[in-house]
């Protein structure tokens, strides 16, 4: 029904439009990461998380960077929550903070979550 010159021009025409309406997207030439001071948890046994806030500097993204009493370190992307602040990488592990009190879940092997850390307060750097 088309010939083949046809086509070649209709997917040239089809490129042309793509690729110029790509060029005018503006773009952020140069991406930083905006992270806030450590912020010091504690269990009620005396273990301690540090906790960093962050986000992009187009503001597309906020994370939190947390060093666990093990000595393992993640970051978690913020994610929709109904109450407080919750970062997770829905894999391993969740973060949720709420009035300054947070929690820590983890997946365990057979894939259900557990609250491993129900509460925790936040301290001053020097508790």
């Amino acid at each position: 029904m088309f010939g083949r010159h046809t086509v070649a021009v209709g997917v040239g025409m089809l490129v042309s439009v793509v690729f110029a309406g790509c060029a005018t997207l503006p773009l952020e030439t140069e991406l930083a990461v905006n992270l806030g001071s450590p912020v010091y948890y504690r269990t009620p046994g005396g273990e301690q998380f540090v906790a960093q806030y962050g986000a992009l500097s187009d503001g597309t993204l906020h994370f939190v960077r947390v060093r666990m009493p093990s000595g393992r370190e993640c970051t978690l992307p913020q994610v929709v929550s109904a109450s407080g602040v919750r970062y997770t990488d829905e894999r391993e592990v969740v973060w949720w903070t709420h009035q300054g009190t947070a929690k820590v879940e983890i997946r365990n092997a057979d894939g259900t979550w557990e609250t491993r850390y129900p509460e925790l307060r936040e301290v001053s750097a020097g508790d």
